[in-house]
């Protein structure tokens, strides 16, 4: 007597990634990372890359993330991430830095243009299932 064989189709999703970017310069100088999807609890931003765009000056462009505005602690200082200047340190990347929506970033200092580039993130939740569930088939 053969057993029939069961496929769960509650294994663990690959994540979804999607392209992010945005520009900061003198006319914008503030940008906020928010999902583009509804269920953004599991979403993070993983920022890769920050650089100078080809018409920025020999000046200091600091970049910072500004703390979110529900912050309970409202003596939090913005976070210095990236100091860039064209002719020392014109691009950094940036390696595990994940954060968490909504981000807003900040030029602090200089006009720019200030390019940031990464991934949104979806993991699926433990738990979550694609489809019906379980299909038994037949031996």
């Amino acid at each position: 007597m053969s057993r029939p064989s069961t496929s769960s189709t509650a294994e663990k999703a690959p994540p979804r990634n999607v392209l992010w970017g945005g520009e900061l310069n003198q006319e914008k100088r503030t940008c906020t990372f928010r999902p583009q999807v509804e269920r953004k609890e599991n979403c993070r931003l993983l920022l890769s890359a920050i650089c100078l765009g080809e018409k920025a000056k020999e000046e200091v462009n600091r970049v910072e993330i500004l703390p979110s505005a529900n912050q309970e602690d409202k003596k939090t200082q913005p976070i210095t991430i990236a100091s860039l200047k064209a002719s020392v340190l014109p691009m950094v990347t940036m390696s595990g830095v994940e954060l968490s929506p909504p981000v807003t970033f900040q030029l602090r200092a200089g006009s720019g243009p200030v390019f940031l580039s990464g991934q949104e993130y979806y993991e699926k939740k433990a738990g979550e299932r694609r489809g019906g569930g379980s299909k038994v088939q037949p031996s």
